[in-house]
């Protein structure tokens, strides 16, 4: 299995067109097949700074998610929604 984080720092003006954005993507993740987790958390310390966590059963199922239509918006919009760049990291689970 992959574990995908990826921690986000998004302007506060920016906060309702991010959200929007990910409440369709993770929609979408979701329902692909090898998609374990899609998640998206907000940190208790900053506001602005949340984390998606996602696992995937393997890296075919990751390459695949990688042309979902929402994520390829979302990958076009962030640097809009963004205060820094994001932190991604990928992990293999056993």
């Amino acid at each position: 299995m992959l574990s995908v984080s990826a921690t986000f720092f998004i302007k506060p003006d920016q906060q309702n067109s991010f959200l929007a954005d990910v409440k369709q993507l993770i929609a979408s993740s979701r329902a692909e097949a090898g998609c374990s987790r899609y998640a998206l958390y907000q940190s208790i310390s900053s506001d602005n700074e949340f984390v998606m966590i996602e696992n995937w059963q393997d890296q075919a199922s990751l390459d695949q998610h990688n042309q979902n239509p929402d994520l390829i918006n979302f990958i076009k919009h962030i640097g809009e929604y963004s205060s820094a760049k994001p932190i991604v990291q990928v992990a293999e689970v056993k």
